[in-house]
């Protein structure tokens, strides 16, 4: 990329007598610093005298120019601006917009620096070194809006494939289906239910277990195995183990 050399000593416009000298004499001793390659020294020496002088548009231009050879290159497009818009001349313009262009081009600023060439080859149609540098900024250009298009389509990509599934807080837990309770039958098996013990109704007698006998089925049994003597000597043996009725007494129990 071609850099426009600083015009050391250039008038931009009428300097008014109304200036004051040691602005006039820093801006002279910035020049001299700068021809040497002092550009840190120059850098100072134009400082001082755009701050004695800002209107003085020499002075800003030579300290961008200073700037940008010592790589400040935010600095240098901030003095090339203000150099763009003080400027009156088509020549002087054009070279300001020229090294515009050149520190946005340092930045990355492809954009930029694009606008800051067409505007300097309207002023000056037939710069090589303009037209080279323009075809260079909207290649890089170019470059730089393919790469933006392919990072928002690998954007676009990551965020379909992470629709097809849900995060991770939002999926139902696989269940065991031998784990899962099974739907129980009815108590009664479509039967009739047996009526409650407080219900008042009869119960169904207990089912006897087997190779037992009821009490009853015990004292037939016992009636007709034994003769008449031996009953009349069971019933009399019954009546003097069975347990003594509780008489009603009107008397409380302390």
């Amino acid at each position: 990329m071609k850099v426009v050399f600083c015009f050391i000593g250039f008038l931009w416009g009428m300097v008014t007598p109304a200036l004051a000298q040691s602005a006039h004499q820093e801006l002279r001793a910035g020049d001299k610093e700068y021809g040497r390659e002092n550009y840190s020294a120059a850098q100072q020496h134009y400082q001082e005298a755009v701050r004695q002088n800002p209107g003085n548009l020499n002075a800003t231009y030579n300290l961008g120019c200073a700037e940008y050879r010592q790589g400040k290159y935010p600095e240098a497009e901030k003095a090339f601006q203000q150099a763009v818009a003080g400027s009156q001349l088509p020549a002087n313009k054009a070279d300001a917009l020229y090294n515009l262009g050149n520190a946005q081009m340092k930045q990355q600023k492809f954009k930029e620096a694009v606008e800051a060439y067409e505007n300097s080859l309207r002023l000056r149609p037939g710069d090589a070194a303009t037209k080279q540098n323009l075809q260079m900024a909207k290649q890089k250009l170019q470059e730089e809006q393919q790469q933006q298009k392919q990072k928002q389509k690998q954007r676009q990509d990551q965020q379909q494939q992470n629709g097809d599934q849900p995060p991770e807080d939002q999926k139902q837990p696989q269940q065991d289906p031998s784990k899962q309770p099974q739907q129980q039958p009815p108590q009664n098996n479509g039967q009739p239910q047996k009526p409650d013990k407080q219900s008042g109704q009869d119960q169904e007698p207990a089912q006897q277990e087997p190779g037992k006998m009821t009490r009853q089925e015990a004292q037939r049994m016992l009636e007709t195995t034994i003769g008449p003597e031996d009953r009349k000597n069971a019933r009399k043996y019954r009546a003097t183990v069975q347990p003594r009725r509780a008489t009603r007494t009107n008397q409380k129990d302390w």
